[in-house]
């Protein structure tokens, strides 16, 4: 269900812990990892939360992220997702 996702991402427990993990984590690790060093703007799940629900706050679980690299990644897994469907 899209709408529980969707209420986890404007929750204060989410919220909180992603403001506090981006303070402590500010530069992409992707960039970081090809030599950039550029601010990150994201928290991501790297396991999606629609894959393992019981992880969302679990810092082990995130990552950095500028909005470039962000968007490469959900681009990329939503195709995986479509082909797993299919």
């Amino acid at each position: 269900d899209e709408s529980k996702y969707q209420q986890f991402y404007k929750s204060s427990a989410w919220r909180k812990l992603s403001r506090r993990f981006l303070e402590s984590n500010p530069v992409c690790v992707q960039c970081y990892q090809d030599g950039v060093i550029r601010k990150a703007d994201v928290v991501d799940h790297v396991i999606e939360i629609k894959d393992d629900w019981p992880r969302r706050l679990d810092e082990s679980n995130l990552q950095p992220l500028c909005y470039r690299h962000h968007n490469r990644k959900t681009g990329l897994v939503r195709e995986q997702r479509k082909h797993q469907t299919k």
